[in-house]
C-alpha cells in the first residue's frame, strides 16, 4: 500500500498543473474534428411477423390510414404503444437494413416495401432528418481531462522506462 501511495503522489506531482484550460480547449477542438456531427433521423415503425402483414399495412397507409394508429393496433414491437415512435437516431444505432431504409426515405414518407430484419418485418415512416448537434465542451470536459491526464502519465512512465534497468526473470529465477 505504501508503494502505491508513493507512486500516486509521484504521478500527482508530475501531472500537477499540466491539465490547463488551454490544453482542454485544444483537445476539445480535436474531439470536434474526430466526432463530426452526422445525420439523424426521427422515425416511427410498425413491426410485424410476416411480409404479408407488412404489405397489408402499406396498402392501408397508401389508402390514407393513420400511421400512429396502425402502429398502436398492429405493431408487435415495444414502441407500438407510442405510435411506433423511435425518436431521433444515427445510422449506426439501428441494424443495417433498418437504417438503410430509414435514411433513404424522405421526411413525411413511409417505406413502400417492407424491411426485413432479424426482429421481423418493418414499415418505417420518417418524420424528420437533421444534423446531430456536437457535444458541448461541458459535456465532454471530464472525459477530455481524463484523456489528457492518461496521456501525460503514459509519457512520464515511458520516460522513466528509458532510463530504468529492467530485468525480467522466468519462474526458475533466471
Amino acid at each position: 500500500i505504501e508503494a502505491q501511495v508513493l507512486e500516486q503522489e509521484f504521478m500527482n506531482r508530475k501531472l500537477e498543473g499540466a491539465v490547463t484550460d488551454a490544453a482542454l480547449q485544444a483537445r476539445y477542438q480535436e474531439f470536434l474534428k474526430e466526432n463530426a456531427p452526422g445525420e439523424e433521423v426521427h422515425a416511427r415503425h410498425i413491426l410485424v411477423k410476416t411480409e404479408a402483414a407488412a404489405k397489408a399495412i402499406i396498402k392501408q397507409l397508401q389508402g390514407g390510414a393513420d400511421f400512429e394508429k396502425l402502429a398502436k393496433e398492429k405493431s408487435t414491437g415495444p414502441s407500438g404503444k407510442n405510435g411506433g415512435d423511435l425518436g431521433y437516431f444515427t445510422f449506426e444505432r439501428m441494424v443495417p437494413p433498418f437504417s438503410k431504409a430509414a435514411f433513404a426515405t424522405r421526411p413525411g414518407s413511409f417505406t413502400e416495401k417492407p424491411v426485413k430484419t432479424q426482429f421481423g418485418w418493418h414499415v418505417i415512416k420518417v418524420e424528420d432528418k437533421r444534423t446531430q448537434k456536437p457535444k458541448s465542451f461541458d459535456e465532454v470536459k471530464n472525459k477530455l481531462r481524463n484523456q489528457i491526464s492518461k496521456d501525460l502519465a503514459d509519457a512520464v512512465v515511458a520516460e522513466l522506462r528509458k532510463t530504468a534497468d529492467v530485468q525480467t526473470f522466468g519462474p526458475d529465477g533466471k
